[in-house]
């Protein structure tokens, strides 16, 4: 039986090859550079592990010659069952080159690279005519240039497009500028900062099937930047724009006028050798530089996306305390509307729903409002809003206030997820939209449990004397209720009820005094 942790292989293998592709009964699942396999011992990558359960057929292949290297086989656990990497819908799952797993083409439906390429396409030609310089980069730029096509193990299109600004100001609003456009034209646009969109396609089900990656590209202080990872000499304007018009798989895409310039400096001058083992390595200078010029607006969201995806489009009404929810919701006054912040796959916002209050389910899952919206009753509505992107928080905001409805908020098992910025980013939607009495209500976990992971937002936490310090600089207070406990995934944590409300005015004055002093 094979340790889910590593195998040992014969060490003779390796020698003289530079990286080597991991195929699992024919299908390429991983790659992994020489240097990491030390005596022949090959490690699995953490996010496979999870998937190591059964039989498989282990293929080693040389990465740059596809020549085989050997052969072996692996069963993991008890199980006779052929090792199945697929996602919940079914997409066939591949480590990428940011050492996470994910959907790939190679072993997936045949049409969904016809489908990625005629969505780029359309996006290539709206931007055009909205006089942006698209061309494309990334492994799409790579696979075209190795083969005509896109690579077997990629899973999106990399779009890039030339700013001509080189303040970050400027670019960010180059950037909005581009999602007004596309939005105009019906695509559904996510925003990871203000130099990085995302594009996404949907399945009939609701599903992110496809998205397209759009970069910003910009020359400051001569150097070539791209954020979120590039940053360097070796690209001149004249290598990038005017662009080229060259066949990708045979559909018709925009390319740097010197793809050859572009790939040296992203990949270095061996970037034809195919490594399918390589990583960008981002100094933390460069990082820090341009999360600090253009923010970071995709924080927990593929955390959320991946976890709802799991789910198979199931919602869980047994996962919410239907009978507390509907108490508090008949207890609000009789023209009152909610808002569920964080509404998830929906169930305690259909609750809400069920008794008699209008209610509009918020979350930057589109995952999780695919199953909400598949089993929403009536009065339950549900919208994408990005709780990483405050101008997204104000805007809903102003339209909640343009109704003329008195919104109460709950926002339950919700603010320990988050961020400091995007606690503060709430706080100031709540600033807006809490009028005429109305108040935001939930409960937060308030002690760190055992297996606290700092990848993982629902084993974080949000002691009560955070709560407070931080809202203090708002126009808000809170008051705690009861302390009760909770069964988690993270076993029994301790949690608190909160209620949120507008600051008396003495209160105000008091912090305008702090202030002055």
């Amino acid at each position: 039986m094979t340790s889910r942790t590593a195998v040992n292989l014969e060490p003779s293998w390796f020698e003289g090859v530079h990286a080597v592709d991991v195929h699992f009964d024919g299908r390429r699942v991983w790659s992994v550079a020489t240097g990491s396999i030390t005596a022949g011992r090959l490690r699995w990558p953490v996010a496979l592990r999870p998937y190591l359960e059964g039989r498989t057929t282990m293929t080693l292949h040389d990465a740059a010659t596809d020549r085989e290297l050997g052969v072996v086989e692996l069963r993991f656990g008890r199980s006779h069952d052929r090792i199945e990497l697929r996602d919940a819908m079914g997409r066939p799952l591949a480590m990428n080159k940011w050492n996470r797993l994910g959907p790939v083409f190679d072993g997936g439906d045949v049409h969904l690279r016809e489908r990625l390429l005629q969505s780029s396409r359309r996006i290539v030609d709206v931007l055009e005519a909205a006089d942006f310089d698209v061309y494309i980069v990334g492994g799409s730029l790579l696979g075209y240039m190795r083969t005509g096509g896109l690579m077997p193990h990629d899973d999106d299109i990399d779009l890039a497009f030339l700013s001509r600004n080189s303040d970050p100001s400027d670019i960010g609003l180059d950037s909005f500028r581009m999602q007004r456009v596309l939005e105009r034209e019906g695509f559904t646009v996510v925003r990871h900062s203000l130099a990085h969109l995302e594009v996404d396609f949907f399945d009939a089900e609701g599903h992110v099937e496809h998205y397209v990656d759009i970069f910003t590209g910009y020359f400051r202080d001569g150097l070539y930047c791209q954020p979120f990872a590039l940053r360097g000499p070796g690209v001149r304007r004249e290598d990038l724009v005017p662009v080229q018009q060259v066949e990708v798989d045979g559909v018709t895409l925009p390319a740097p006028a010197w793809p050859e310039a572009w790939l040296e400096y992203a990949y270095g001058p061996d970037w034809f050798t195919p490594d399918p083992s390589f990583v960008f390595t981002t100094s933390r200078w460069t990082r820090r530089r341009f999360e600090n010029s253009f923010g970071v607006f995709n924080r927990g969201r593929v955390f959320w996306e991946k976890r709802y995806l799991a789910r198979a489009g199931v919602a869980r009404p047994e996962s919410v305390d239907r009978e507390a929810i509907a108490a508090w919701a008949a207890a609000l006054p009789a023209d009152a509307h909610v808002l569920d912040v964080g509404c998830g796959a929906g169930e305690a916002t259909n609750v809400i729903a069920e008794a008699g209050r209008p209610v509009l389910g918020i979350d930057f899952s589109h995952e999780a409002l695919s199953i909400a919206a598949a089993d929403a009753v009536e009065g339950a509505r549900f919208a994408y809003v990005n709780v990483n992107d405050r101008r997204d928080l104000l805007a809903l905001g102003a339209s909640l206030l343009a109704s003329g409805d008195l919104w109460y908020v709950r926002v339950d098992d919700v603010l320990h997820g988050l961020t400091l910025a995007n606690r503060h980013s709430l706080f100031r939607l709540l600033e807006l939209v809490l009028r005429g009495g109305a108040v935001a209500t939930g409960t937060v976990p308030t002690v760190l449990p055992n297996d606290y992971r700092r990848g993982d937002p629902t084993s974080w936490h949000y002691p009560a004397d955070w709560f407070e310090r931080e809202l203090s600089v708002h126009r808000l207070e809170v008051e705690f209720g009861e302390t009760s406990r909770r069964h988690t995934e993270h076993g029994v944590r301790d949690q608190v009820s909160f209620v949120i409300r507008p600051a008396r005015r003495e209160a105000l004055a008091s912090t305008t005094r702090e202030d002055e002093s």
